[in-house]
């Protein structure tokens, strides 16, 4: 499933202000989305992200490596491994993610009218359009429906924004701006299909250190149009909050989205941790790149449209 896909870039209320050159590693997390374990993980096994150590003895990151890390987490999700990319410069990655387009261009498999949207779209990211990009989403998703606007919309831009970025081609502000502006409209249309819905509920997030929002908004769209009422938690929430937030109204049901920049021995143990916090009558669904395999007690979903087939099959409609 693809709501754990990563988005275009994480987040955050810091500015990459000049009297602030130099980072936590914290810091460096809600820049670039990728949580701090797996920063840890790769300093030690990679050498890289490269810290170096103040007088005090806590280590700063350079700011120069949020866009290389941002880069490395679109390689990973483009099906690159670590060891391949966590190493290489920003220019190698922006040649590796040129090749890996070239050679599987997303665009080719979508309807014909995709290419000239995508790019009306673009250049209204490029512009900083607001009114233009809002309306175009309006417009498709009348057209096509829910689940195609999320399927032949939502997916190729974030994936087209999410190269441009790596290239170049796209700044970080433009980048940003496009993430957001996709994220509330997505937010505005599940919630509108969640009103007054009395079903079971469905609670959706991710795992602590994920920061990226998209892939659960597009998640909470497809849950929308099943029977479940969403229950939407968003990025990076701890372990015992899922678990009260589940417990508290009584879902049948706890969606996770794990993108592939998550490290997987981490994915895999949280995952772990929360299935045995959870009554064994709620099902754990995983969604995203980075979703373990084969857990006991818990669904790995790939796609969309087999997970709101799954939903129907759960939900007392399609019992």
């Amino acid at each position: 499933m693809t709501f754990g896909r990563r988005g275009f870039g994480a987040k955050e209320d810091m500015t990459d202000s000049p009297e602030t050159p130099d980072l936590t590693i914290g810091d460096l997390a809600k820049l670039t989305g990728i949580n701090t374990h797996t920063l840890r993980m790769w300093e030690r096994r990679y050498g890289s992200p490269k810290s170096f150590r103040l007088p005090s003895g806590h280590r700063r990151y350079p700011r120069e490596e949020v866009p290389r890390l941002r880069a490395i987490a679109e390689a990973l999700e483009s099906g690159y491994r670590a060891g391949k990319v966590v190493s290489a410069s920003l220019e190698e990655l922006g040649h590796l993610l040129a090749q890996r387009r070239t050679a599987q261009p997303a665009l080719a498999q979508l309807p014909e009218d995709s290419p000239l949207l995508l790019g009306q779209w673009m250049q209204a990211v490029h512009r900083f359009d607001d009114s233009m990009l809002t309306q175009g989403f309006h417009d498709e998703w009348g057209r096509l429906g829910p689940l195609r606007f999320v399927l032949d919309r939502a997916t190729p831009f974030i994936r087209t924004v999410g190269t441009s970025w790596a290239t170049g081609e796209l700044t970080v502000a433009q980048e940003h701006f496009a993430s957001e502006r996709l994220g509330d409209f997505l937010g505005g249309q599940w919630r509108r299909l969640n009103e007054r819905k009395s079903g079971p509920r469905a609670v959706l997030t991710t795992l602590p250190g994920e920061l990226h929002r998209l892939g659960v908004q597009m998640c909470a769209v497809v849950t929308a149009l099943s029977d479940f009422k969403v229950v939407y938690l968003g990025p990076d929430t701890p372990l015992e909050d899922i678990a009260r937030a589940v417990n508290k109204v009584q879902a049948r049901l706890l969606a996770l989205s794990v993108s592939s920049s998550t490290d997987p021995v981490f994915a895999q143990r949280e995952t772990l941790k929360i299935r045995k916090r959870l009554p064994p009558e709620v099902a754990l669904v995983l969604g995203g790149r980075g979703a373990p395999a084969n857990l006991p007690g818990t669904f790995r979903i790939e796609n969309f449209p087999d997970y709101l087939d799954w939903l129907n099959n759960l939900s007392p409609r399609g019992a």
